[in-house]
């Protein structure tokens, strides 16, 4: 699980402007659309910068050689180790939490990893986890952005 960083309370501090200055001027619902319209163009940007990360990632087998838990407790993020094609060994947490052990300790699987940072990796089969969130938000939030917009516009 990813720490709350800098570019997340700037986005927050950013989104509670816009959102006090739209219902200041009783545009609320426009405000609301706007932090949408925000948040779908960083989520797009973010799925572009993840897809050109993985389009240079080199194919190797890793080894799951444990589990760590989150912080809240709740699921399992498999270690795995693997060597780069300079030789380098690498021991890297994977970046997604799984709410099961989906794979035995030893097992041996095909991971991606990008010779830029080799701590980064993905598991070549399940390549969907790293923008499923980004999409499930642009699919589920548009709609209810478009409902808001609809509702405001009909007034």
């Amino acid at each position: 699980m990813k720490e709350v960083g800098k570019a997340e309370l700037i986005w927050a501090a950013v989104s509670m402007v816009i959102i006090g200055v739209s219902f200041r001027y009783g545009w609320l619902l426009y405000g609301l659309v706007l932090v949408y319209g925000l948040m779908a163009g960083l989520f797009v940007y973010r799925i572009v910068s993840i897809r050109r990360r993985m389009s240079r990632s080199v194919a190797v087998y890793g080894t799951v050689t444990g589990y760590r838990q989150p912080k809240s407790g709740r699921g399992y993020i498999p270690v795995v180790a693997y060597e780069t094609e300079t030789g380098r060994d690498i021991s890297s947490v994977y970046s997604y939490v799984d709410k099961e052990m989906l794979y035995e300790t030893g097992t041996e699987k095909m991971i991606c990893y990008d010779p830029d940072d080799p701590m980064f990796f993905y598991f070549a089969d399940r390549e969907s986890d790293l923008t499923r969130d980004y999409f499930t938000f642009l699919v589920f939030g548009g709609v209810i952005a478009a409902a808001v917009l609809i509702a405001a516009l009909a007034r």
